[in-house]
């Protein structure tokens, strides 16, 4: 069937078209691919022609096997690509098809991207309304000016939830906002305390010296080891976190002594 309609105009218009087909047998060994499917990945029809789906190269299988978008990683003869796969089953073949979604996943990562920057732009973040990573730092270098000029104490602290990649979306974004809503409650009006990342939060505590930042970890520990969870989270679930602080000491810029805190979460 495949050699009539490879004679024909039918025949002609799949071997044209402007997205890549490729048959495979009931052996699920290739039997013929148009030249648009040649082009895309940079081979031959004899390359592969005659060979099993299992015996091509890793990377290749999906594209005969996927019902989603897969990711072929540039090499030495193609760029970065993606590619929107389909599998039909064809009088006992199976008809392979792929298309060119890379322009796409450009413009997806573009507008993630724009989302990146409009939220840091609004200093806002967007789970727990807390100050982000760009309004902390905003309130930490005049506190660290003010420190240096008038060798005022100041400490920070950082709160590092160990195991949050066990959660789903919904259930990370209801446990940021339960322990926003605790240390909310537990700084004093003259702290700042906001979502530093994805897994850590930062306080930033004027006129307080190590000693007392670590009194109020401990204070914080007791009242996270006590936090009712929300019935999102699974039964199994155990919170896991670890505090570290910081203390300005003369000589110490935002750089320094954030990294003075990292440094003591390791």
């Amino acid at each position: 069937m495949l050699k009539e309609m490879m004679n024909s105009e039918l025949g002609q218009i799949l071997k044209t078209c402007p997205m890549g087909l490729a048959l495979s047998n009931e052996q699920q060994k290739i039997t013929w691919v148009n030249e648009t499917f040649e082009n895309y990945l940079g081979i031959s029809a004899d390359e592969i022609s005659g060979q099993k789906i299992e015996d091509l190269p890793a990377v290749l299988q999906p594209l005969f096997t996927s019902s989603s978008a897969v990711h072929i990683p540039a090499n030495s003869i193609r760029d970065d690509q993606w590619y929107m796969c389909n599998q039909k089953p064809v009088n006992g073949n199976t008809a392979h098809y792929i298309s060119d979604v890379a322009p796409l996943q450009a413009l997806k990562k573009e507008r993630d991207l724009l989302k990146d920057e409009l939220r840091e732009a609004l200093a806002i973040d967007e789970i727990t309304g807390m100050p982000n990573k760009v309004a902390l730092f905003q309130s930490l270098e005049p506190a660290i000016s003010r420190s240096r000029r008038y060798n005022n104490l100041l400490s920070i602290v950082i709160l590092r939830m160990d195991n949050i990649e066990q959660l789903d979306e919904l259930q990370n974004a209801r446990l940021m906002i339960e322990i926003s809503h605790l240390l909310n409650d537990k700084v004093r009006w003259a702290d700042t305390v906001g979502k530093l990342s994805k897994t850590d939060f930062l306080m930033v505590l004027p006129e307080t010296a190590g000693d007392d930042a670590q009194m109020l970890i401990n204070k914080l520990s007791k009242n996270l080891d006590s936090l009712t969870l929300p019935e999102e989270l699974t039964d199994d679930y155990k919170m896991s976190f670890t505090f570290s602080h910081a203390e300005w000491k003369k000589g110490d810029d935002l750089t320094l002594l954030m990294k003075k805190a990292r440094d003591a979460l390791k």
